[in-house]
Order: structure tokens, then C-alpha cells, then sequence
């Protein structure tokens, strides 16, 4: 699947490198998943995450995207049972640009994700076992950026969705929260 990200990335951003329309986003940050820990003696809710984004810019401040996130992981132990939940993100929507002042600018990104849950884990002494999931739900993000020129900003932000799990029984779910810092180049 990240091979068709990528390459749905490089499509977008190479099929119009000479306009001033086409950008990219590259970030990476911390992530949290709200899960219940409860019974574990240890937990761990945060990650490293990712984000890698293409847009094309239709209007002045509006624009279409479609981005891979990941999520990083969480995990638990406790008891012999180790136990991991990672979650990715491919999805699609629009992102509203806004100049601040010369050298800042604001963004506002909202659309529709398919997200995986995969969860895993290990019980000492008689072995691991993984499955997952997919579902779509919504996932938002507000930044800002500095332009250090016109086609190339640093950029601080907070993207978020939410994770399900509702199979074998079990119907978990949990926010995500990625805080990153990232380069925005335009072309």
C-alpha cells in the first residue's frame, strides 16, 4: 500500500512540475492514540509518526490533497502479554491556505481516510498473533508555516483521526493525534 501512495504522490506532483499549483508535504512528529490501559503495568500511548502529502491548489486558498499518514504505535505489557497497535492512514480531502503576514501562512486540512488498525501480540511462552482492521473516518489537521522563500516553508502542525478495531468479538476505538514538524515545497 505504500508503494501506492508514493507513487499516487510522485503522479501528482510530477504531472504539473512547472506550475506554482503543485506542492508537497513531508513531516514527522510525535503521535498519541487514546487507548484504555487499564490492567497493563506498563503502557506506552505515544510514537513516531509520519505525513506525506500532495495537493494541487484550485483557487487561491483552496486546494485538493491526498496523503499517507502514520500513525506510529502504542504499546502494552503486563502479566507475560506484550500487546502493539499501529495505525495508517491513506486518504483524500481539501486544505484551505491562508497568508498570516508576509512570511507566515496558516492551514486547515479536513477529509476522509481509509484508516488500518493493526494490533498484535505476544503471551510469553506460547506465541504472537496479529490482526486488523479497516474502517474510513474523518481526519482533520491545523498548521502553520514560516516561508523561508515562495515555494518552500517549515511548518508546525496537528493532524488527528480515530481508530476502530470491530472484529472477533472486540470494538475498540481511540482518537489519534500526530504533532509534527515538516518542509512544505511547492513547484
Amino acid at each position: 500500500m505504500r508503494v501506492q501512495v508514493l507513487t499516487a504522490l510522485a503522479a501528482l506532483t510530477l504531472s504539473t512540475a512547472a506550475s506554482a499549483q503543485v506542492y508537497g508535504v513531508v513531516s514527522a512528529g510525535i503521535s498519541r492514540l487514546d487507548v484504555d490501559c487499564t490492567g497493563a503495568s506498563s503502557c506506552d500511548k505515544s510514537g513516531t509518526g509520519i505525513k506525506l502529502l500532495g495537493g494541487y491548489r484550485f483557487m487561491p486558498n483552496l486546494a485538493a490533497e491526498i496523503g499517507f499518514f502514520d500513525y506510529g504505535k502504542a504499546k502494552a505489557s503486563g502479566s507475560g502479554v506484550t500487546g502493539e497497535i499501529k495505525n495508517t492512514a491513506f486518504g483524500g480531502g481539501v486544505a484551505y491556505h491562508l497568508d498570516l503576514a508576509p512570511s507566515w501562512n496558516a492551514v486547515g486540512r479536513l477529509g476522509v481516510a481509509q484508516v488500518k488498525t493493526k494490533i498484535s501480540g505476544t503471551v510469553s511462552g506460547l506465541g504472537s498473533a496479529s490482526d486488523s482492521d479497516n474502517n474510513t473516518a474523518l481526519y482533520g489537521g491545523l498548521g502553520v508555516g514560516y516561508k523561508l522563500n515562495r515555494n518552500l516553508s517549515i511548518d508546525g502542525a496537528w493532524d488527528f483521526s480515530k481508530s476502530k478495531y470491530n472484529k472477533n468479538g472486540a470494538d475498540e476505538s481511540g482518537n489519534i493525534n500526530m504533532f509534527s514538524v515538516g518542509v512544505t515545497f511547492g513547484f
